[in-house]
């Protein structure tokens, strides 16, 4: 047995002596901090995609309207590691509030512009800069209070409900936005920064410590100061040393990646296949549908089939539902087959992040997180600007067949690997 087997085992003794916890419904604390960033993450989506539109209107630049996006993230990538650091060795409250109040500053400060007709493209970009550091320290310091609010037994519950909850915003959040800038082009803007005030106040009114446990060798009398470089690629280096944690963020890094393709792919494959506007907007609402469902039922269906089985399942889906889109005559059915893989991968995810979270040490979940999101989107950048080079000199189909080749590569690499064994001796039971 390794170490990291032995550790699980002794976890799930622990669980299993420890008398049952209340439901996680009634779990003040993390209700406080999930209901706010629910607000946050649908605004937050309800401006993204004004935006670009802002952007348009102000200058005609398709060029210049994707730069908020770009400089937002850029930022956030920029940041995360250092952030992690930060959040694993400060009060995490403390940095909850700071950076939700200089989003709400940020964004709130582009309503004014548009009221006075004076948008700059400046001035967008420097909010999105800070509205990608914010995140950064945000995101790093949500991930270790969950940690400790939120016990090991309903880790699986309360990441559904972060996926979900990221689902729900995106389903909900971009056509919302659309209609409020046609009503008036500040609205989604100023529904925005209040709701970096709604989590603002939802952090404020937490009660229980979400600060890591203290290190106790941190004070220890003559201990050298550890260079800043590696204080800050910790959580890189823990990454990389800890095979299921590195079987995690590669695996991020390739279906992110291959997945930011395949959706430009298919939105040019269902165009030219005849569907108009609404009917692509349609078939991307509907795989959203289908990943809010999949992060709701997840935990009852890893529980059923077991987490190993099921991230191997969706490995292997993800290259035969891609080969099925490529060849597809309908776009009804490429929206079938789109929205069973974004389905099957929720429970995935959700799966690889309770384990994650389980193995890692409270003084590192910020950086180990930080630095796992890092390796997820270190590719997803590029990947629609290559496979949008690959569609215009080799078609739309021959593009989406070499995105299924490199699922396939990913699937049987994961087939392989050892650190995906012990995937289910630590299940638990849903509550």
């Amino acid at each position: 047995m390794t170490a990291d087997q032995a550790d699980q085992a002794d976890q799930v003794a622990d669980v299993q002596q420890r008398p049952a916890p209340p439901p996680l419904r009634r779990n003040l604390d993390f209700n406080l901090l999930w209901s706010g960033q629910a607000v946050s993450a649908l605004g937050t989506q309800m401006s993204g995609i004004c935006y670009p539109l802002l952007v348009l209107s102000a200058t005609g630049s398709a060029a210049q309207a994707g730069l908020v996006g770009g400089a937002t993230l850029a930022g956030s990538l920029l940041m995360l590691l250092p952030a992690g650091v930060v959040a694993d060795r400060y009060p995490r409250k403390r940095l909850l509030l700071i950076t939700s109040v200089l989003q709400l500053l940020a964004v709130g400060s582009v309503v004014p512009a548009v009221l006075s007709h004076h948008v700059w493209l400046a001035h967008l970009m420097l909010v999105g800069v800070v509205q990608g550091c914010s995140s950064a320290f945000f995101m790093g310091a949500s991930r270790g209070a969950v940690r400790r609010i939120v016990p090991s037994e309903q880790l699986p519950q309360a990441m559904a409900l972060t996926q979900a909850r990221g689902q729900a915003a995106a389903m909900i959040g971009p056509p919302v936005g659309g209609a409020l800038y046609g009503v008036a082009q500040s609205l989604p803007f100023l529904l925005d920064a209040l709701s970096f005030g709604a989590i603002t106040l939802t952090s404020a009114l937490v009660r229980g410590s979400l600060d890591p446990e203290p290190d106790p060798d941190a004070g220890s009398a003559g201990r050298p100061r550890e260079p800043i470089g590696r204080l800050v690629t910790a959580g890189t280096r823990y990454v990389l040393g800890n095979p299921t944690l590195r079987m995690y963020a590669l695996w991020a890094a390739a279906v992110n990646a291959v997945a930011a393709g395949m959706l430009l792919m298919v939105i040019v494959l269902a165009r030219g296949r005849g569907a108009n506007a609404p009917e692509v907007g349609a078939l991307v609402s509907a795989s959203a549908l289908c990943g809010l469902a999949g992060s709701l039922l997840g935990p009852r269906l890893v529980k059923l089939f077991g987490g190993r089985l099921w991230v191997l399942v969706t490995s292997w889906l993800l290259p035969t539902c891609a080969v099925g889109i490529a060849f597809s005559p309908w776009v009804w059915l490429m929206a079938v087959l789109g929205a069973l893989t974004t389905f099957t991968v929720m429970p995935a995810v959700i799966v690889f992040q309770v384990q994650a979270t389980r193995i890692t040490p409270d003084n590192l979940q910020a950086q180990t997180g930080n630095a796992i999101q890092l390796f997820g989107s270190s590719l997803s950048w590029l990947a629609p600007s290559v496979f949008g080079l690959l569609a215009d000199s080799a078609g739309a189909r021959t593009a989406i067949l070499v995105a299924a080749a490199l699922y396939g590569a990913t699937a049987l690499w994961l087939q392989g690997n050892r650190a995906l064994r012990g995937f289910d001796e630590t299940s638990v039971s849903v509550h």
